[in-house]
């Protein structure tokens, strides 16, 4: 196996465990938990969830256009009328970007150059890691604030 494979691998398992850690942190909130706001201007632990959700379905979606047209209902997520959402339909939202972004990650080989239409895909799956990890965090911390585990790997 190559270094750029073992590094390819490396990167893809650390992102699966990430999202499988968002994952279990969100699945057992209670709609109270997830719109309870700890401090007066700060988002609560489910609008910080679904705003993971609406980024990561804005920029896959404007990166791959029709492809990602399953990613359309998401976008309204960060309509002012939205109504809120329950851990199972965030749940959904991630399992959804997730597949997107998976499958963008696995194609071709670690080998082989990079097409000029994969490098904005590419570009965009690495804007999305800078997105979604800061956000992580601030869920973490809230969660944490409230007595609940956070997002752990």
């Amino acid at each position: 196996m190559t270094r750029a494979a073992i590094a390819e691998m490396r990167v893809f398992e650390s992102w699966q465990d990430y999202q499988e850690a968002l994952k279990r942190a969100i699945a057992p909130l209670t709609a109270e938990q997830l719109q309870r706001r700890l401090i007066p201007g700060l988002r609560t632990p489910g609008e910080i969830a679904e705003h993971i959700v609406f980024g990561r379905a804005l920029h896959l979606h404007r990166t791959l256009g029709e492809a990602a047209a399953e990613l359309t209902p998401l976008l309204r997520w960060a309509d002012a009328d939205a109504p809120q959402h329950t851990a199972a339909e965030i749940l959904h939202g991630l399992e959804l970007t997730w597949r997107f972004i998976s499958s963008c990650l696995m194609r071709g080989s670690p080998t082989a150059a990079i097409p000029d239409e994969q490098v904005q895909i590419i570009q965009t799956i690495w804007g999305l890691l800078d997105h979604d990890l800061p956000h992580a965090g601030e869920l973490s911390l809230l969660l944490g604030a409230d007595g609940l585990p956070g997002v752990e790997m």
